[in-house]
């Protein structure tokens, strides 16, 4: 059964997006043209307006699936286990998504907030939504566990989920810097220690 124009056009948009991700991950924003993302999406660079209006808004469309990937939803959803089994969870997803890819890559979102501001006022603005976002809801997922007596620290929820995040981004950037996943291991292991 051959597929309709609509399934055609959203596997076309897929792959850009995808391929955008891929791009800006692994060369930058300001390292990636419109012309590199078609190419890698294996599409023509005159149907790149069909999908999105401009590298700015696909750019945020790739930031709303690196932060899917990475599992930031799953934080303010409701999902199974304690809050602190949760944070665990979330925790382990984000090392586990590949220590190789962070040694290459580092993480999308601190590689974007190293380059875009000055250049994008736009995809700043969605990717200091998605940090605040991250931190706002670990900030109640470790109120939760402190309520629930699974942690007991006298470090304010938010500051804590504030290090947390600020950690990991900065173990990325190591990481990426070094070529080692070494980085990454020692914030899980050194949040582990603050956690239990």
């Amino acid at each position: 059964m051959a597929r309709t124009k609509n399934a055609a056009s959203l596997d076309t948009r897929q792959r850009i997006l995808d391929a955008a991700l891929d791009q800006f991950h692994f060369r930058g924003y300001n390292g990636t043209s419109v012309q590199d993302i078609m190419d890698a999406a294996g599409s023509p660079k005159g149907t790149f307006y069909n999908h999105f209006s401009s590298k700015q808004d696909l750019a945020v469309e790739a930031l709303r699936l690196y932060a899917g990937n990475i599992g930031l939803e799953s934080l303010a959803g409701p999902t199974v286990g304690s809050p602190l089994e949760r944070i665990d969870k979330h925790l382990a997803h984000i090392v586990g998504l590949g220590l190789a890819v962070f040694a290459e890559r580092g993480c999308l979102m601190a590689n974007l907030a190293g380059e875009v501001p000055a250049h994008s006022q736009v995809v700043a603005s969605a990717l200091g939504a998605y940090l605040d976002g991250w931190v706002t809801n670990l900030a109640a997922l470790i109120d939760e566990a402190k309520e629930a007596g699974e942690l007991t620290t006298d470090i304010a929820s938010t500051d804590l989920a504030e290090f947390i995040v600020a950690a990991f981004e900065g173990g990325a950037v190591k990481a990426k810097a070094t070529s080692s996943a070494e980085p990454i291991v020692r914030f899980q292991r050194t949040v582990a220690q603050l956690l239990h």
